[in-house]
This record gives structure tokens, sequence and C-alpha cells, in this order.
């Protein structure tokens, strides 16, 4: 339903809850799990959230977003070797023309996922994709919405999934596999979307340019099978400018220290006392985007390393993260990095605005 502004300028946010089915198939990204992804992944999905319908959020982005939590359950078509997934994942998701009776939404989630299968060089030598029980899902989603009533509302959406434990063990091929999701969704309250003039906006921040300062911390294992992690530490600084409302691009640069990678340096040298083994850390630039979304941000960035002795599995690669900020200064987050396909690691961070 839609108001008038002048009728409403405050509405209460509404809890929503959400059922849909998923059918899908696996993208073979790798020789090592080719012949697994002959399958078609099928699932259930169901959710709670809150349609945030308060001006001081719809001023973000000149929209009506959804953010909540979703519990997501996979049947990779594979019960011996593949077995299932559960996952649960906070996400945000911005609904675009919320007030008509056809809307669409994009929708970011991230957290952790439950595998049931995972490599064992005895009783499960093929499966590449996981390593341990415990995984993390990166969540992609693009969907429309068709409003039945003031409760219920039909939906059709594609989604883009990808489960890895972000290369904390070996073997960590990951999971990238598409679905298409159809549901219902279901509003406790009628939901009022007030028809806002955009020339009512004002600027949300009140800086063009920013630097970002972060720490970052991890643990990986040097090879598959092997339990003993070991740490990966880094830092990095970065430059933002703000060129629309909520994106910002950004430049900069980060160092890693990647102790696993400095294991399997040792144990490659080992035979030949007499060499010079390479240095382990690496060091590249980087340039990405930032969303920004009241105190969260979603960062895409792509890195190019300038330092790297031991060369990576490519010298190209991709970040994805969601960040938090507690204050005016501080944030802290969670990043994926990942060499073509393959995530390389998942690491925890703390950061500084300045």
């Amino acid at each position: 339903m839609a108001a008038d502004d002048q009728d409403s300028t405050e509405v209460d946010n509404i809890l929503c809850l959400g059922i849909r089915g998923h059918y899908g198939f696996i993208i073979p990204h790798s020789r090592q799990i080719r012949e697994l992804s002959y399958a078609n992944p099928r699932g259930a999905e169901a959710e709670i959230a809150w349609h945030l319908l308060r001006e001081n959020i719809w001023r973000y982005c000149y929209c009506y977003p959804r953010t909540g939590f979703g519990l997501f359950y996979v049947n990779f078509d594979n019960p011996e070797i593949l077995g299932y997934s559960v996952a649960l994942y906070p996400f945000i998701e911005p609904y675009i023309r919320a007030e008509k009776k056809l809307s669409f939404s994009i929708r970011f989630g991230i957290g952790p996922a439950y595998v049931s299968k995972f490599y064992d060089p005895e009783t499960n030598p093929d499966n590449f994709f996981f390593s341990s029980h415990l995984s993390f899902i990166v969540q992609l989603s693009f969907a429309f919405h068709y409003r039945i009533n003031e409760h219920f509302t039909t939906r059709l959406g594609m989604n883009f999934n990808h489960i890895s434990n972000g290369g904390i063990k070996e073997p960590n091929v990951g999971m990238n596999y598409p679905t298409l999701n159809m549901g219902l969704d279901y509003s406790l309250k009628e939901a009022v979307f007030v028809e806002r003039s955009r020339a009512s906006g004002k600027d949300l921040y009140d800086r063009k340019c920013w630097f970002d300062v972060y720490f970052l911390g991890t643990a990986k294992n040097a090879e598959k099978g092997e339990d003993h992690l070991y740490p990966v530490i880094g830092a990095g600084i970065y430059y933002n400018y703000l060129f629309g409302r909520i994106i910002a691009a950004s430049a900069g640069t980060e160092w890693v220290s990647d102790f696993s990678e400095k294991e399997r340096i040792r144990r490659e040298y080992a035979g030949d006392p007499g060499a010079d083994p390479p240095d382990h850390n690496r060091a590249a630039v980087l340039l990405g985007i930032n969303i920004l979304f009241g105190r969260f941000s979603f960062l895409h960035q792509w890195g190019i390393y300038y330092y790297e002795p031991y060369p990576a599995r490519n010298r190209a690669y991709q970040r994805y993260g969601l960040n938090f900020r507690y204050s005016r200064r501080l944030y802290s987050g969670v990043n994926i990095k990942a060499h073509g396909h393959v995530a390389d690691l998942m690491d925890l961070r703390l950061g500084v605005i300045f």
C-alpha cells in the first residue's frame, strides 16, 4: 500500500515471514570437482525479516529495504559424497518500487554453514569442495515480487550461492551453485509505503573523501587433510571517494603475511639446505567499490600483487566484505579473498576511519 508523504512521515517497520523452494546446478569451476558437478541441488529456505519503512532509512537508497535472517537447507543431489548443507545468514535486501504491486529486490547475505559431507583421504577422497563441517555461505540474489493483498506476496528469484571454509582448511575448492527460487512472503501487518519526494533528500555523509586503515587475522592449514592451523595476519589502507549517495570508489594497498605459505616454502626447500627460500609475505594494490548503507558497508575489491616472491595461485584476486561501523571512527568486518573461483582465506578485521 502506498501513502502520500503529507499523510504520514513516520510509519512502523513491518515483521515479515517467508518460505521458498530452490532448484539449481553446480558450476564445474575446477577439474578436481568436474565429475561431481553434474548434480542439481534442491532445497528449502525460511526467513524472518523486517521491512524498514521509516524516512531515515529511505533516505539512504531512496528505497525501502528488508533486513533479517535466512535459514537455508540444500540437498546437493549426491548423498554419499556431497550430502547437504544448512546455513544461517543475515542479509540486507533493498526493494525497488516497493509501493507497487510488482517490485524487485537485490539481496546480499553472508553467514555460517554446516555441511554434512567433507573431504577425507580414506572415506571421502573425491569431495574437494569442503574440508570440514563448518563452512560459510555468501549469497547474492535478484528477485521479483508480486503483492497479492496487504499480507501475502509471491516471490520469484535467482540466487548465486557460494559455500567454502574461506581457506581455513584444505582442500577448499568451494562450491558455486546458482539456484532458481519461488515462494511466498507474509507480512504480519499491512505495509504502508510512503511515497516520498527525492527532492527532500539530504546529504547522508558529511565528507566526500576518507581513508580506511584495517588489520586482519585468520588461520589456515598448509596442506589438505592436516589439522594444524597457521596464523595469517595483515594490514591495509585505502582511500575512498564518494561519488553517489551511497557508493564510493576506493584505491589502496594491503600486506598479508600467511604463515601457512611459510610452512609450505620450508617443506619445499627442506631437501636443499643451500637454497635461499623466498619470502612468504605478499603485497598488492587494491581497487574497489564500497556500498554504504547506514552502519553497514559492502566492499568488492580487485587486487593485483606487486610483491610476491613466492607466486600465488593467480597474480590477481578479488575481495568481498561486509563491515559494521560501531562509531564514527571504528568498524569491524568479515572478508573473503578468492583467487578466481577458489577462496584463499576468510578473515576478520578491525578498522579505523579518518
